[in-house]
């Protein structure tokens, strides 16, 4: 998110220098590398999160199918001592009762592990998000790298690939991703901690 900020903040930089020293045309081209390398970063974190969200859910799995096997475990125990002793109607109504609770532990663990599918699932689309915003701050900084290292070939890249007419337009650009690369990094985190407290 910082690197963010920095490539952000130093736009006005770049864009003040449409006569374009050549200390900017160079800073323009690193700025490029910059974004090239934070890319591959991003999507190496990515992977990462995602195995490791993957392995927090196969923990929460196995938790889930221990708790689920102990309350089975508990109402056979429950049924060898109490059906034996009862005559057969009242057998018949407590196994009825043991098969419902039963069937209510079964679904009760079926929905937690559905919940971990859909919070993994989660996971995935918002580093995907994120590897996208990334993509396209860097089509921004490809254009606007056009624009500095000439102004006359930077005004048809920067009409053919932003849809734009002035260099102004790319801010735009800019602040519509700033806050949906936020919103998606704190998603993330709030998926990550529920998965924690599995």
């Amino acid at each position: 998110m910082l690197h963010l900020r920095t490539l952000i903040l130093s736009l006005p930089l770049m864009l003040s220098a449409c006569a374009a020293p050549p200390e900017v045309k160079q800073l323009s081209l690193k700025q490029q590398e910059y974004l090239e390398v934070l890319s591959h970063a991003v999507a190496a974190q990515s992977d990462a999160l995602i195995s490791v969200a993957e392995k927090m859910k196969k923990q929460a799995e196995a938790k889930i199918a221990e708790h689920e096997e102990r309350s089975l475990e508990g109402l056979k125990n429950l049924v060898v001592k109490t059906i034996p002793g009862q005559g057969r109607s009242k057998r018949v109504k407590t196994a009825d009762a043991i098969l419902k609770q039963a069937a209510q532990i079964n679904k009760k663990a079926e929905k937690s592990r559905q919940k971990l599918e859909d919070k993994l699932a989660k996971i995935k689309r918002k580093t995907a998000e994120l590897q996208l915003y990334l993509e396209k701050i860097k089509e921004v900084q490809l254009t606007l790298d056009a624009y500095i290292q000439s102004k006359k070939a930077g005004e048809k890249v920067l009409s053919s690939i932003s849809g734009h007419s002035a260099v102004s337009g790319l801010f735009s650009q800019i602040d519509q991703y700033l806050p949906k690369i936020k919103q998606t990094s704190k998603d993330l985190q709030d998926v990550l901690k529920t998965l924690e407290n599995k």
